[in-house]
């Protein structure tokens, strides 16, 4: 047998080479969306149904240029697309992939975003949430948390990382917006802790459902003393952070679990799951129905205010725009 000739395996020559798109394009799957305090807007569109997972992040001058999907600047990956993050007062973008990793853009007046740099998580980065005033994010993979600053020169390794105090994937992260040092959690081992990451034992458990995972967590900016937790029975929480493991109030939004739940500066929650509806509320002690917006044609996503204006996005390949 000649063995410099010998092709293995046989079909080796058939295999089809499989490249990512290089140009943008707007998948049915959009699961993420981020508004600035100008009211930029991003948008994570990716191609989960197709033997070749590949992914479009979006960059839109206003809401406007979002709904008709008139773009001014685009990053395609060849996975994708877990969560994307403006990081304040700065120019850039911190992208998590579903391939464990992070990437930091930069927004220039190129069309393409540039990749900056990356970094290796140890797990699927589950949602990243970020404060006003610096440049610090939060990320949340598997049971671990890690603080981010991009403000700093050396970006290459999380400031801080907290490992093992939940027991099972941590789904969910929210910072207080008046404290730079405080962040909550929402794990599936039915725990929600609040953290203070200049304490020496940082974490206290704030909530633990009886009967099943904690899957969202958002912390009320006006109202700071409130922290909401959504559970995967469909169910949400109002907490007091000064009254440790028991709720205010709840309210049960869908027989399927909370996906996310986004506050804005007024008070109002929005909140979304596996359904195609989004609920929107006020809270302060109780929770009051605003709206229950049914206009989504598949699971709802990615939620995202700019004042009192909230948009959504979902697996219908739709961006709505809603109205309080």
């Amino acid at each position: 047998m000649d063995v410099e000739n010998l092709i293995y395996p046989p079909n080796k020559p058939l295999e089809r080479i499989l490249l990512h798109s290089e140009e943008p394009i707007l998948y049915d799957y959009l699961s993420v969306i981020d508004i600035n305090d100008k009211g930029e807007i991003i948008l994570g569109s990716s191609n989960v149904s197709a033997g070749y997972w590949e992914s479009s992040l979006f960059f839109y001058k206003d809401g406007t240029a979002a709904l008709t999907n008139d773009y001014f600047h685009y990053f395609t990956g060849a996975t994708s697309i877990s969560d994307a993050i403006f990081i304040p007062n700065t120019t850039k973008i911190l992208l998590a992939e579903d391939t464990f990793s992070l990437k930091l853009l930069d927004i220039d007046n190129s069309l393409c975003l540039k990749c900056e740099d990356f970094f290796y998580t140890n797990a699927l980065v589950q949602q990243l949430s970020s404060w006003h005033t610096n440049e610090k994010i939060v990320s949340c993979a598997d049971t671990q948390i890690s603080i981010w600053n991009f403000g700093s020169t050396n970006t290459s390794q999380p400031i801080t990382e907290f490992k093992n105090v939940h027991t099972d994937i941590v789904r969910s992260v929210s910072v207080n917006k008046n404290e730079n040092n405080l962040f909550a959690t929402a794990s599936m081992d039915r725990k929600s802790c609040i953290w203070d990451d200049r304490m020496k034992s940082p974490a206290t458990v704030l909530y633990q459902n009886d009967f099943c995972g904690l899957t969202s967590v958002a912390w009320n900016p006006k109202h700071s003393q409130y922290v909401v937790i959504g559970s995967k029975g469909g169910e949400i929480y109002n907490v007091d952070i000064r009254q440790l493991k028991e709720f205010l109030a709840n309210y049960h939004c869908f027989d399927s679990s909370i996906h996310r739940m986004k506050f804005n500066d007024s008070g109002n929650l929005a909140v979304c799951g596996g359904t195609t509806d989004v609920i929107t509320f006020s809270c302060e002690d109780n929770f009051q129905v605003i709206r229950n917006m049914n206009t989504h044609l598949s699971y709802v996503r990615g939620l995202a205010w700019f004042h009192d204006t909230l948009y959504s996005c979902g697996f219908d390949k739709q961006i709505i725009k809603h109205e309080l």
